[in-house]
């Protein structure tokens, strides 16, 4: 079943209901992000390296995303077709492939801890990375070839967000009451 993110959001299928498809062993396994996190399933798309920054960050960014599985989210989703991409920075016309927006974000964000604290951006401490995040999130700030890093973070807060608070679950952590137009079928589960 292919659904778009309006649906995605909309039937509250992020965080802790959403099932997609992960490849392990030869074969397909049903889990969450969280689940897949939890177990460790092999990133497909990114890098170690790349998944260190982006959950670093996107922790920074919205506590709870790294348990939450953004990294697994994000990685899963960068296999997509980009049609059926489920990730924000589609909506936001970014050209595909959307891996390479994502490791030119990170590299960006690599580049700039250097440049500032001489060390790589997963090993800054909480207050570097609060320096960080406020100069990648600063509208126009661009790479020297050009790389808009705001967007870049506007796309992964965007994405952190939707895996830990684009369902029901979330919503009740929010003590929000989940007003979808139609509601998920109860035990749905991809």
């Amino acid at each position: 079943m292919t659904i778009n993110r309006r649906e995605f959001i909309k039937r509250g299928l992020g965080g802790a209901t959403l099932a997609l498809a992960f490849e392990i062993g030869g074969g397909s396994l049903l889990l969450t992000p969280q689940q897949a996190r939890a177990q460790a399933v092999p990133l497909q798309q990114l890098t170690a390296d790349e998944a260190a920054v982006l959950e670093r960050l996107a922790e920074a960014l919205l506590p709870g995303a790294a348990e939450a599985g953004v990294t697994h989210f994000i990685d899963h989703q960068l296999g997509e077709d980009p049609g059926d991409c489920l990730l924000i920075a589609k909506y936001f016309q970014v050209r595909p492939p959307y891996r390479d927006f994502y490791r030119q974000g990170v590299a960006g964000c690599e580049q700039l801890a250097q440049e500032q604290f001489k060390q790589k951006a997963a090993k800054l401490n909480v207050a570097q990375l609060d320096q960080l995040i406020k100069m990648i999130g600063k509208p126009g700030t661009r790479t020297p070839e050009g790389y808009d890093l705001s967007l870049f973070y506007l796309c992964l807060r965007s994405d952190a967000v939707d895996v830990v608070y684009g369902t029901p679950e979330g919503f009740e952590r929010l003590n929000v009451p989940y007003m979808a137009h139609i509601m998920p079928p109860e035990g749905w589960n991809g």
